[in-house]
């Protein structure tokens, strides 16, 4: 069978097999490096969720409800096989940095202290990413703790 033979080819010429296998033991001995590597991870898939949502060529409203559907579809499909869940939080990150972007930039170039309501503006929409990456954090941290 056809499928049967490229498997087989693929582990046959899989070269990724020994830095995986390297990197599997050497995170078992190190959990907190492992800790970090999926941080990175997290962050990445966010950052790459909300590039994907802002070039999609429909209104935000669609962009977002298409990440959506695509992440709890692959949430509910894919990810009931995998130790970790990087769909949704990869979504819920895709809100937060645009978020924390523009208030940083408020805060940065001085706009945000125009007023106390445009500082309260600016200051409460770095909220989002830190209750992402608390989420991240914390999660990642009983994962590693816990497998």
């Amino acid at each position: 069978m056809a499928s049967t033979c490229l498997h087989n080819a693929i582990v046959k010429f899989n070269v990724l097999k020994e830095p995986t296998d390297w990197l599997r033991e050497y995170f078992s001995t190190r959990p907190e490096f492992y800790k970090v590597a999926l941080i990175v991870n997290h962050i990445f898939r966010a950052v790459s969720m909300t590039a994907f949502s802002l070039l999609l060529p429909f209104s935000l409203p669609v962009n977002l409800a298409i990440c959506l559907a695509g992440s709890l579809f692959y949430r509910l499909t894919v990810e009931t096989n995998c130790a970790y869940k990087f769909a949704l939080p990869a979504f819920a990150g895709s809100l937060a940095i645009p978020l924390a972007i523009s208030g940083a930039v408020a805060l940065v170039s001085g706009v945000a202290f125009a007023s106390i309501g445009t500082l309260a503006l600016a200051t409460g929409s770095l909220l989002p990413c830190g209750a992402y990456l608390t989420y991240v954090v914390l999660t990642v941290s009983y994962d590693v703790d816990h497998r």
